[in-house]
């Protein structure tokens, strides 16, 4: 009986220590401490003595506007603006783009092309007027100068009516040149 006595304390003992090393928590990860991070002074260069020094009141920053502030594709006002600066094929697709647009209105610039037959964009009377309205303001605006109703006339009908636009861009510069 004396050993009873002596094996149950023993027991209990073990036996907490069991219970204490399954709910005790679980052993934390060592904390490693962080490298210092070396901070490297910034390079001043030394200022230039023959500098012209401005200050911000001076010139202020410049401020970008992606909106475009110009006259619509296809306009009459893009037309001759693009007549003006000599920008002759740009200002012949948009004056095709405009003339088609009269029957077909969701054909875009990209539907306009150099290599493209004039009868494709000319199709009904009322585009063909738009275009002629169109060139000859164009060409108006580019010799400085308005033409005569026979000297327009003249011109409009020595294009080509079955070539392409670019055979227009070439006839054009002709006549602007003064050929």
């Amino acid at each position: 009986m004396m050993m009873r006595a002596v094996l149950r304390p023993l027991a209990v003992l073990s036996l907490v220590a069991l219970l204490g090393a399954c709910t005790s928590p679980a052993p934390k990860p060592a904390v490693v401490a962080p490298k210092p991070v070396q901070v490297s002074q910034p390079v001043v260069a030394a200022p230039d003595p023959d500098a012209v020094v401005q200050s911000d009141a001076a010139s202020p920053t410049p401020v970008f506007d992606e909106q475009y502030h110009g006259p619509d594709q296809g306009s009459l006002e893009s037309v001759t603006a693009l007549f003006a600066r000599g920008y002759l094929e740009s200002a012949l697709r948009e004056t095709m783009l405009a003339a088609v647009q009269t029957d077909y209105p969701l054909l875009g610039m990209r539907d306009v092309r150099m290599s493209d037959p004039v009868s494709k964009f000319l199709g009904s009377a009322k585009a063909s007027g738009l275009a002629n309205d169109y060139l000859r303001a164009g060409v108006e605006r580019r010799l400085g100068h308005p033409l005569s109703a026979g000297q327009w006339q003249q011109i409009w009908q020595g294009l080509p009516k079955q070539g392409r636009v670019s055979d227009w861009s070439l006839q054009l510069k002709r006549v602007l040149a003064g050929r």
